[in-house]
């Protein structure tokens, strides 16, 4: 009887470590990263940000559409022509970013394909799109169809990233 209990103890201690390490992106349960979700990480300057999924746009007006990304401190609004971003044509996208300081911005595709923006501006004041942080317009070509990170990272080490599909 007692050894019954004490396997049956053990085998929950196993489980409860098992769930612990899936609440880490999964790498000490055993499970290869890059398998399933991963989490968020919000702004510190050490923590890696790992790219969302690849979901669809949120429809935000005619022509627009929004994609959240590192939850509170990035956001992506995509000024879209035919309703979805396209390979090969210049697209506007404008950014809010929490934190402070100087923004840059990289993308990578499929394959480890990457893009760079053609051009980023500091938008001051009279914007109607309200997200939390400062707000960036750039403007960006996408080589490949498939899903793109752009990741974002402020003077004070403040992280984030969104996710985009071009077809």
């Amino acid at each position: 009887m007692r050894s019954r209990r004490s396997r049956l103890a053990l085998t929950a201690l196993v489980a409860l470590a098992a769930l612990a390490g899936c609440e880490r992106g999964g790498e000490s349960a055993g499970k290869p990263s890059g398998t399933g979700p991963e989490p968020v990480a919000s702004s510190p300057a050490d923590a890696a940000v790992p790219a969302p999924s690849c979901p669809p746009a949120n429809q935000y007006g005619s022509g627009l559409a929004e994609v959240g990304g590192t939850p509170g401190v990035f956001w992506a609004l995509l000024f879209l022509e035919g309703g979805e971003l396209r390979v090969g044509k210049p697209t506007k996208i404008a950014f809010r970013m929490t934190g402070a300081g100087d923004l840059t911005l990289r993308a990578e595709g499929p394959e480890g394909t990457t893009a760079e923006p053609i051009e980023v501006i500091g938008h001051t004041g009279g914007s109607t799109w309200q997200r939390p942080g400062d707000e960036w317009g750039s403007q960006w070509t996408f080589p490949t169809a498939g899903c793109w990170t752009i990741r974002a990272d402020r003077t004070d080490g403040t992280r984030g990233a969104v996710t985009l599909r071009a077809g």
